[in-house]
């Protein structure tokens, strides 16, 4: 999967999360803060992972939670996956 491609994946399962997403997908980058830009709360962002780990076939650990802060790091989750069913380290 390319950079591209997992950010189109991305897009519309944070979009579904976020209470004010932006009005065009292409305004959501890897740059782009959870909290900050996206206005989303800690649940939120849990939810995402969780929406991750069903679309993906993972397992991400629950202390991953803490190096998530923008879309680029949800990105790294998701390119650091071979396989389902992989754990997520």
């Amino acid at each position: 999967m390319t950079t591209n491609d997992v950010l189109r994946a991305l897009t519309p399962l944070i979009q579904a999360r976020t209470e004010h997403p932006p009005a065009h997908p292409s305004a959501v980058t890897p740059d782009t803060r959870l909290e900050q830009d996206l206005r989303m709360d800690s649940m939120a962002i849990v939810h995402v992972l969780e929406d991750i780990e069903n679309t993906y076939g993972v397992t991400i650990p629950d202390e991953r939670l803490a190096g998530v802060y923008t879309v680029g790091d949800l990105m790294d989750i998701v390119r650091t996956t071979s396989g389902p069913g992989e754990r997520i380290a």
